[in-house]
């Protein structure tokens, strides 16, 4: 299986649709100032997690950051809402995107690239098709073009891992408010034994990254061009 990591096109200048949006989600969670880190916040999103039914959620519409017992607790109120084999951290959003939209959308859409939506024509084709680990969730986007179809953000969680022979430069971890990370390498490959079987959509652990397997680009482009690059990477 080949897989390919999506971007947006560097040139949005000479781009084949004029779809845009501008979108939040309703929640998330906040970041984290500590005292040793400056203050931090990661990009972690997942638009399946819904939290209207959690009676503090009102606590959870800002991610300014706060100090880690007040992180700390009102993760403790995310976490049931969360698969547990899924993490959170500082700054991590929920719920669907929300915000307005406006000009024509191609089959596949990633501005930005850690963001992927498909119109709903496309989404019946991945269905169809069969396609594994896909997790659709409608984006409340208002447009004025009422021909538009709905778009659907395809949520991508984190489940592979990046090979630790590609990262150089990894920060050691904080010993008070967790924070770590490294440097996205310019060259980089997968991990093989951490690649969900049979996956066709996934994200990559610690980073903003979102692959996508040869299925799951053969079927998006049978419905025509999308402003949408896909970086070929390797597995070992």
């Amino acid at each position: 299986m080949r897989y390919f990591e999506v971007s947006t096109p560097r040139d949005l200048d000479n781009v084949h649709w004029s779809g845009t949006y501008r979108a939040t989600r309703k929640w998330c969670l906040p970041g984290v100032d500590c005292p040793r880190c400056t203050p931090w916040g990661g990009m972690l999103a997942y638009a399946s997690v819904d939290l209207s039914k959690l009676a503090e959620n009102d606590s959870l519409t800002s991610g300014w950051p706060q100090s880690r017992e007040e992180y700390a607790r009102r993760a403790a109120l995310v976490r049931p809402f969360v698969p547990s084999e899924l993490p959170i951290e500082p700054g991590c959003s929920f719920g669907p995107l929300v915000g307005t939209a406006m000009g024509k959308f191609g089959p596949m859409t990633a501005r930005p690239s850690w963001e992927v939506l498909v119109r709903e024509d496309t989404l019946a084709a991945i269905q169809e098709a069969g396609l594994k680990g896909i997790i659709p969730v409608r984006a409340e986007l208002r447009n004025r073009r009422t021909k538009e179809l709905p778009q659907y953000e395809l949520e991508a969680r984190p489940l592979a891992k990046l090979h630790p022979n590609c990262i150089y430069d990894r920060v050691p971890t904080c010993e008070h408010c967790g924070r770590h990370g490294f440097s996205l390498p310019p060259e980089r490959w997968l991990l093989g034994e951490s690649i969900p079987a049979d996956l066709d959509l996934f994200g990559v652990e610690e980073t903003t990254r979102i692959v996508v397997s040869e299925r799951f680009v053969d079927t998006v482009n049978r419905l025509g061009p999308s402003d949408v690059v896909y970086r070929e990477i390797s597995v070992e």
